[in-house]
């Protein structure tokens, strides 16, 4: 049969700043499996020998379709002509402020139409010199490069988004900035969202393909793509509580969206497929917050015991239960036992300043249900004491999965990779596929809403109390560590960012160090001024 449907994968690709002029590694491609690929000749960490932290890039693939077949076969250059066409832009200093004041209200998919526009001060008739659009750039053929180096900022200053490049094979690489923030006017930063006058080499736009195969005369256009550059992710090889494929994935299902209950695990569940990767992420939460690290003694102890189970385990698994937040209860209240998980909500709640960001986020709701199944005891027992093995094989769905499994998915306040329209607000295609519908897109969207600079936000949000009552939570210590160890042994931690470091984080974010598996835990490493081991 003929191939006729071609489609790009990952359908979201992220790529990660980097002030590395030449070294970058590939995100992570395989489900579960969180470790980039690093090059061939690559030392395999995370900064070069300069100590600069490498770029993230994320690599294109596409897949033939032949029709009515659900079996995809990859295409490349032995296959085909392959021409890829990516634009990328920032629009955040034209966009709307964010929604950060009482009577502003708070995100949580609401967009306030009435928001004042950053840099209002900016007459009409100039404002698209606020966006930084060098333009789509096509590539065709193996082994090319062409850089986004063309767009200024109020047609002044330069700013570069990146590259785009192909490999031996055809296959299209995306790397993005350097990680490059500044200011016309040397304008203090002031708020985490909104500083007037000051630019950043953050982007986003979309990712399109045409191929040919070798002996016909058509080309065809293959189903598109999106690529987001974002922030690095300090902490690469644990996941957020959750991630953004828990929260697209649950927002298609709430919209009905055909196809997307087809991602959720088949019941009776698997503890080890199932279920421990849920509890791993609140385990771990403990290399990255002193918050977490007595308090998840209980989810340990919890875990399957070989045999028939017991009253006893029931119990456990009960203690550990009731303190999740229930998705299905009232968003603006704060219920005492459910303080689980510890991380901030960003729905909007309202201009009552004792409610104001009052309440912790609650799993999402097919999470809950995986979680309520584990605490009824209608798993099947698999546990050998070790988490379930990622597959190693390329596939396209997979390739996705991955890519937003190391992504923020709450709170989206603004977020580190994207915010919460890109959650309710933007339309996706059917059958569900994590892939947005482009035609109603333009780029920039996907990241208008975030801070600006990205440094701002970035270094506000550790942990966090939004009055004298409220409880303490956590953003998003995967991305952006609070406390770190320095060593394996013992419960001593460290701030991950130090007063001398915070203090000019525009200049300093790229000598905070990453905190990497040692072992049976997670370290920092490859901090430019290395800490004293006490």
């Amino acid at each position: 049969m003929v191939i006729k449907i071609f489609k790009i994968f990952p359908s979201i690709g992220i790529v990660r700043l980097g002030n590395s002029k030449d070294k970058y590694f590939i995100e992570p491609e395989f489900p579960g499996n969180h470790n980039p690929t690093f090059n061939d000749d690559d030392d395999h960490n995370y900064k070069d020998a300069q100590l600069q932290i490498k770029r993230q890039a994320a690599r294109f693939h596409i897949f033939g379709y032949e029709e009515g077949s659900n079996y995809p076969k990859e295409i490349t250059l032995n296959d085909a002509d392959i021409k890829w066409t990516v634009q990328l832009a920032n629009t955040k200093a034209e966009w709307k402020r964010f929604a950060q004041t009482k009577e502003e209200g708070i995100g949580g998919g609401v967009e306030f139409p009435n928001l004042p526009k950053r840099n209002k001060d900016v007459k009409d008739s100039d404002r698209d010199s606020l966006k930084i659009q060098p333009g789509a750039q096509t590539i065709s053929g193996p082994d090319l490069k062409k850089k986004f180096d063309t767009a200024n900022f109020l047609d002044k200053a330069p700013v570069e988004l990146g590259e785009i490049r192909t490999d031996s094979a055809g296959r299209l690489l995306v790397l993005g900035g350097f990680g490059n923030s500044g200011s016309l006017d040397k304008t203090p930063i002031n708020v985490f969202a909104d500083n007037d006058g000051w630019y950043d080499d953050v982007s986003d736009g979309p990712v399109n393909a045409f191929v040919r195969i070798k002996g016909t005369n058509n080309w065809i256009q293959a189903s598109s793509a999106w690529v987001i550059c974002a922030p690095p992710k300090f902490v690469p090889q644990i996941e957020d509580m959750i991630t953004l494929y828990d929260a697209l994935l649950q927002a298609a299902i709430d919209k009905g969206l055909q196809g997307s209950t087809d991602f959720l695990p088949s019941e009776p569940l698997s503890f080890t497929k199932d279920i421990y990767p849920l509890l791993a992420r609140a385990l771990n939460m403990k290399w990255v917050s002193a918050l977490t690290k007595v308090m998840h003694i209980s989810i340990k102890d919890s875990l399957p015991l070989p045999g028939p189970d017991t009253p006893e385990q029931r119990n456990k698994r009960t203690d550990v239960f009731l303190h999740l937040r229930n998705p299905n209860s009232d968003p603006r209240r704060q219920f005492v036992k459910q303080d689980m998980p510890k991380i901030w909500s960003d729905l909007y709640i309202g201009s009552d300043p004792n409610n104001l960001l009052s309440v912790n986020a609650p799993l999402k709701k097919f999470q809950y249900h995986i979680l309520e199944q584990w605490k009824d005891g209608n798993f099947i027992n698999d546990w050998k004491g070790t988490p379930f093995s990622p597959e190693d094989r390329i596939t396209p769905m997979g390739l996705t999965r991955a890519a937003l499994e190391n992504c923020v998915g709450g709170g989206l306040y603004p977020g580190i990779e994207t915010s919460f329209l890109t959650r309710d607000s933007y339309e996706f295609t059917q059958p569900f596929e994590f892939r947005l519908d482009a035609s109603k897109l333009n780029p920039g969207d996907l990241t208008k809403q975030m801070a600006v600079p990205w440094q701002a936000d970035f270094i506000d949000c550790g942990f966090d109390t939004a009055n004298d009552t409220s409880p303490g939570l956590l953003w998003w210590p995967a991305h952006r560590p609070v406390d770190v160890h320095i060593k394996l042994e013992g419960e001593d931690t460290e701030s991950w960012i130090s007063n001398e470091e915070d203090k000019n984080f525009i200049v300093n974010w790229h000598k905070l160090g990453f905190v990497i598996q040692q072992g049976d835990g997670y370290t920092e490493s490859q901090r430019n001024n290395p800490r004293q081991n006490k």
